[in-house]
């Protein structure tokens, strides 16, 4: 049976992820304090409703990165697996057929 999952697969959804926890990281955190209108004001959202988000921002980017180059990371090994084994196929074809 053969695998589904193909080395360009696994290498654009590792680069897409390591780029979304990179972009994660930096802009979202500017981005959420920057469209709150002035934290010193009563607007009704606390101090503690942004250090929530900011923690889930910063946790999910910091798992993403190291998830999408563990992933870009393992379509490399696929594609050098992969190019082995069929380089290895014909000789054992010719070798099962010299018997």
């Amino acid at each position: 049976m053969e695998s589904k999952l193909r080395p360009k697969v696994v290498l654009w959804w590792g680069i897409g992820l390591a780029l979304a926890g990179v972009l994660l990281t930096l802009l979202l955190p500017q981005l959420s304090y920057s469209l709150m209108p002035d934290p010193s004001s009563a607007t009704g959202v606390d101090q503690g409703f942004l250090v929530l988000l900011s923690l889930v921002i910063r946790i999910v980017g910091d798992l993403l990165t190291p998830l999408g180059v563990a992933l870009i990371g393992a379509s490399v090994v696929m594609a050098y697996v992969g190019r082995l084994l069929a380089a290895r196929e014909p000789e054992t074809e010719t070798a099962l057929d010299e018997q």
